[in-house]
């Protein structure tokens, strides 16, 4: 048996192209979604019970304030003071194209006395949509 003498001169070569954009592509969408997971909902929050939810479907041009058991106030995973509330609020009041909805995010030990200065606040810049995020009562 004859051994053949002429070497391969073809290699296989695989285009790698499309499978690092989708990578690419991957990692920029979990870096996305990981930094919107942590913007709203970072602080542990004992959210009272509520008997009636709204279920709103529309996305308005919303802030939302967090109101921790040790009466802080946080704002997008912040520790924030009245007055930079009351910029944040006058600055995203001036977008006429939605309307501003501040969402208050209290503690269930939370006392009107820490949440009056947001409900001040929203009050002094013409906010009318002002929640409060609850969870539904359990057994009905």
């Amino acid at each position: 048996m004859r051994t053949p003498t002429g070497g391969r001169t073809q290699s296989v070569s695989f285009n790698v192209t499309s499978l690092v954009d989708i990578v690419f592509l991957l990692i920029i969408f979990f870096l996305v979604a990981s930094h919107v997971a942590r913007s709203d909902a970072v602080e542990a929050v004992d959210l009272p019970l509520a008997s009636k939810l709204d279920e709103d479907n529309e996305t308005p041009n919303r802030i939302v304030v967090a109101v921790l058991a040790d009466r802080t106030m946080h704002m997008a995973g912040r520790s924030i003071e009245i007055g930079h509330l009351e910029s944040a609020i006058l600055g995203a009041s001036q977008d006429k194209s939605k309307p501003l909805e501040v969402r208050i995010r209290a503690d269930r030990s939370a006392t009107y006395a820490e949440i009056e200065p947001i409900l001040l606040a929203c009050a002094k810049f013409g906010v009318t949509q002002v929640g409060f995020n609850a969870l539904p009562k359990q057994g009905r």
